[in-house]
């Protein structure tokens, strides 16, 4: 069958080029990427072939989400951990991790966890070369299980809670660990929460929903992924020295002027993340230069 002009060209690590005949087009479109337009599926395999994740392998695909601040359907690729893990892989600076870790309410972490109830938190460590700590990352079960409309955990999250939870940590921890690599693409495991309709419960003794607000509006939206990766950093700059007004000033010199993390979008908020680890990393290693003096 003839060739498209849909083409593009993978990275050394793939293949020197891949295309598309019209057939496997309508298979991507109709099972990887529901619902895209031709312009949408340039995209979406354009960014494949940045990150050398393989379509067919189910490595990446393309899901529609609704953005309630553009009040819109928007595109947005996803993952899997394997697809993160393929793509630390090739960067050849990947060297393990340490846990995954589980604990409960009390705090203790175990490297495994033997309880009915679920988990409380997940941390993952991530090694990478030339790096003199791990970069850890923490998922708490209350930011990321997935629910039904009742407010119940998903058959999935119902079955296995830790295995869940502890991909989303890892997911945390290898973006973390890179960010040149992974910023802007989420896996699967993080962004479901994203379609949540109700609050999830940690445990049978806990499944009070929380109340409406005071006039009786519904409570505020989920947050994306990327907004809770974000704000995960922040406490960490506070302890490092940095105030609110600072922080405000460097989004607003991200995001054209906006200094209200609040009203960002979730891109930028993804586009944020590698600037602000930066940031943090350049203060820990200030910090160091002035101990050693």
């Amino acid at each position: 069958m003839e060739a498209t002009a849909l083409a593009v060209r993978e990275s050394a690590a793939v293949a020197d080029h891949v295309s598309y005949n019209r057939e496997q087009i309508d298979l991507i479109k109709s099972t990887y990427a529901k619902g895209a337009s031709d312009s949408e599926l340039r995209l979406f395999v354009e960014i494949a072939q940045r990150k050398g994740l393989d379509i067919f392998s189910r490595q990446i695909h393309l899901v529609k989400r609704w953005d309630s601040r553009l009040k819109t359907e928007v595109m947005e690729p996803q993952t899997g951990i394997d697809g993160y893990r393929v793509i630390a892989e090739r960067t050849g600076n990947y060297q393990g991790q340490l846990g995954p870790f589980w604990c409960g309410s009390d705090g203790v972490w175990k490297d495994v966890w033997l309880s009915h109830e679920p988990p409380a938190a997940a941390k993952v460590g991530t090694l990478r070369a030339g790096a003199k700590e791990p970069f850890w990352a923490v998922a708490l079960y209350s930011e990321y299980c997935q629910t039904t409309k009742e407010g119940n955990p998903n058959s999935m999250w119902k079955r296995m809670p830790a295995n869940q939870l502890a991909k989303c940590a890892e997911a945390l921890s290898l973006r973390k660990a890179f960010p040149n690599d992974l910023s802007g693409i989420y896996t699967a495991d993080e962004m479901g929460q994203a379609n949540n309709d109700g609050p999830a419960i940690a445990s049978e003794s806990r499944q009070n929903a929380p109340e409406p607000t005071a006039q009786g509006k519904p409570a505020p939206a989920s947050k994306s992924a990327a907004q809770v990766e974000f704000e995960a950093i922040l406490p960490r700059l506070k302890a490092l020295g940095v105030t609110e007004p600072m922080v405000r000033d460097r989004i607003a010199e991200l995001c054209d002027g906006e200094r209200n993390y609040g009203n960002l979008t979730e891109a930028l908020f993804a586009a944020m993340i590698p600037d602000f680890q930066r940031w943090e990393n350049e203060l820990h290693a200030a910090q160091a230069e002035a101990a050693a003096a």
